[in-house]
């Protein structure tokens, strides 16, 4: 079966932003060297999660054997992409474990009414959306392949 093994996301610091995802994930955070200079892993509690979090400016490139990590004076705040994780915890508590870092977080409804989710921006820069039990079973009731296919189905 298809699955994504990991993500990475920026962040200005890392080890925090990786035990906040631990926490979120009842699992564990560690260094990850391989993400690079000053990069941790957040792990779910059942090791079915793995978040990498790198120092924000670090940037992957493609060296002349493998992807190198590369330093740039111009790191952005803000992204073209995003991380959704799908937890066991209460949207309240997300919410207030983001309150307690200082982070932006709210509940919020995507395209009107189709599904609910928290958003947590992350140092107040990156989004992760966060699915509790049941808003993660509303979106995969209604976020399906077939059913967004018959969305966009021509007219």
């Amino acid at each position: 079966m298809p699955k994504i093994i990991h993500a990475s996301i920026p962040a200005d610091q890392p080890s925090k932003v990786a035990q906040f995802l631990a926490d979120l994930l009842e699992g564990e955070a560690f260094p990850f060297p391989p993400g690079g200079p000053d990069a941790w892993v957040a792990w779910a509690g059942d090791s079915s999660v793995q978040v990498e979090v790198v120092r924000r400016g670090a940037l992957l490139a493609r060296g002349p054997d493998e992807a190198e990590w590369q330093k740039t004076d111009t790191a952005q705040r803000g992204s073209e992409v995003h991380l959704a994780l799908g937890v066991d915890c209460t949207a309240d508590f997300v919410i207030n474990r983001a309150g307690a870092e200082g982070w932006p977080a709210r509940l919020c409804w995507r395209g009107g009414d189709i599904f609910p989710l928290v958003e947590v921006w992350v140092e107040g820069a990156f989004l992760v959306e966060v699915f509790d039990p049941l808003q993660r079973a509303i979106f995969e009731e209604r976020v399906t392949r077939e059913s967004w296919g018959r969305l966009h189905e021509p007219a």
